[in-house]
């Protein structure tokens, strides 16, 4: 195997790279030199801890070249007034959270969601009995994942940083506010036409098998995007279904993953797929269980009567659960409402930055279709390093892209498009604070890497060591060439940003914390965590939360 910094090496720098890069010098004396980065009258204990966030000494090249001592820029007027005109011209309004239930045309269902909120925490749902959505959407990370790119099943019954067994493809995103997402997934293959996730009109659109019939335009039931995903992860083997009963079914690399553990997967049916087989094999668990049926009798007055469960009903449940865990009240939103103590100085001038000079809005969109979730949902290459797993029992159970099976080549695999290679769904920055790794692969590991690769690109990616950037060990191995990603980088990434070593720490300072909502943390999100489940079936154990 090669070096992973020999594969990534690009050549010479472009000038403006190398002029970034002739930052570092100055860059270095101001982040590790102990030289105040605060204006004056600047003191407090949290800002102090913000800004020296980005002098972590193994902080990426990339992030040291990203700044430089040049004179911050001063513009006029009142801080305050600025942030506020700059918020109302991009359309931000900090109510998001609050038009949830008028979107939804009614209130929120509190015994749906509970039903819900038991059924993501039961492995019952998963055919192959070690892992359920909590196992990769973590109370602890936000409602996201855990790791670089995700563990499903054949794991270790940890979710957390000791969390083993073999990756699948991608890291998992947070559930956290996906009812506003008019797209779902790093490829953005679950989405909803009208780009509106609370608009059915159009019906909803996924790959095949369910393509754009299984959920039809006007559907009276599947009447937001969420409850048609959650059709989707109960099917997926490397996530929950389990490889038992596919051998010699899918291709003889994958027969060492069949097991034997939990249930056997049934055969594909007629469209060639086992998706609706596999949810009737799940349907039958939740029917023979007394409790389940008690539960969702609860709610579906039809089950109370006597009828079987429906995978509609498990769809709307997990959905259900899916909007309570709507937290849009970060010190921007507050701000934008008026109340102008909710940030502190280096928040607002991280702000104007992200809203102004950085960028960083023109993808990381606020307005529209945006819904206020700091994302245009849109697909965009932005140069991420890529790096994967060794393919194996116990290692990886997805064969990636590429001759050498070391490259994600993104929305090209839905459309089939060589021009959509590496591009990605922009990643939504509400409650970031929480990941523990960042991009579809968790190349990073620290936020300040991640703000700084947007800012030189083409530094950061030629210059990526993965040891450096934190990820686990097993994925320090594999680490595709930099040039093929590069080529087709996105235009608005094509030339450095440079900030001063201040400017990116009030950048870093917007991001990390203007833009979290306390609910999000671990303190909030464990008390989710149910003592037991119907299935009667052990919990996993969640590595920083208490035990129910």
């Amino acid at each position: 195997m090669r070096n992973p910094i020999e594969k990534g090496h690009c050549g010479r720098q472009s000038g403006d790279g190398r002029r970034a890069l002739a930052a570092i010098a100055g860059a270095v004396i101001a982040l590790f030199g102990g030289v105040a980065l605060a204006s004056s009258g600047e003191s407090s204990a949290s800002e102090s801890a913000a800004e020296s966030s980005t002098s972590h000494p193994s902080a990426s090249a990339a992030s040291q070249s990203a700044v430089a001592q040049n004179t911050s820029r001063r513009p006029t007027g009142g801080l305050d007034a600025r942030l506020a005109d700059t918020l109302r011209a991009a359309g931000f309004s900090g109510r998001v959270e609050a038009s949830l239930e008028r979107r939804l045309g009614r209130e929120l269902n509190p015994a749906l969601s509970d039903l819900g909120r038991l059924l993501f925490f039961d492995v019952d749902g998963g055919l192959h009995d070690d892992n359920t959505c909590a196992g990769c959407h973590s109370p602890t990370a936000g409602m996201g994942d855990t790791q670089s790119i995700a563990i499903g099943v054949q794991n270790n019954g940890i979710v957390g940083p000791s969390r083993t067994g073999p990756r699948n493809q991608r890291r998992t995103p947070s559930v956290s506010n996906t009812a506003f997402y008019p797209k779902l997934m790093w490829n953005g293959r679950f989405s909803a036409p009208s780009g509106d996730p609370f608009d059915a009109s159009l019906g909803f659109t996924f790959p095949a098998p369910e393509g754009t019939e299984a959920f039809p335009a006007n559907d009276p039931v599947i009447d937001h995007l969420l409850i048609a995903q959650a059709f989707i992860p109960p099917t997926e083997l490397v996530e929950v279904a389990g490889f038992t009963g596919t051998r010699g079914t899918i291709g003889p690399r994958f027969d060492a993953f069949d097991d034997g553990l939990g249930a056997a997967c049934p055969a594909a049916d007629t469209s060639g797929f086992r998706n609706e087989p596999i949810r009737q094999e799940v349907l039958e668990r939740l029917n023979g269980n007394s409790r389940y049926r008690e539960l969702f009798g609860a709610v579906f007055p039809e089950v109370a009567a006597g009828k079987a469960i429906e995978f509609s009903m498990f769809g709307r449940a997990i959905a259900e659960f899916e909007f309570s865990l709507v937290s849009a009240n970060a010190p921007i939103d507050r701000f934008a409402r008026g109340e102008r103590d909710a940030m502190t100085r280096s928040q607002k001038r991280g702000a104007l930055l992200f809203f102004g000079e950085a960028g960083c809005v023109g993808c990381h969109a606020v307005a529209g279709g945006s819904n206020e979730m700091f994302s245009d949902f849109e697909m965009h290459n932005i140069g991420v390093p890529q790096i994967a797993p060794f393919f194996g029992v116990g290692l990886g159970n997805v064969i990636f892209d590429g001759p050498y099976e070391e490259d994600d080549f993104g929305l090209e695999q839905v459309t089939t498009n060589p021009a959509d290679r590496y591009k990605f769904r922009t990643s939504p920055l509400r409650n970031v604070a929480m990941q523990p790794t960042f991009f579809h692969n968790g190349a990073f590991t620290r936020l300040e890497d991640a703000i700084a690769h947007h800012l030189d690109v083409q530094a950061s990616a030629c210059g990526y060591d993965p040891i450096t950037a934190g990820v686990d060990e097993d994925l320090t191995y594999v680490v595709a060439p930099a040039n093929r990603v590069l080529s087709t980088l996105d235009p608005v990434l094509s030339r450095p940003t440079v900030l001063s070593a201040r400017e990116l720490a009030d950048l870093v300072a917007f991001v990390r914390d203007g833009l979290l909502d306390p609910r999000a943390a671990p303190a909030e999100l464990c008390k989710l965590i149910p003592e037991e489940v119907p299935s009667g079936k052990p919990l996993l154990e969640f590595e920083g939360c208490p035990t129910p």
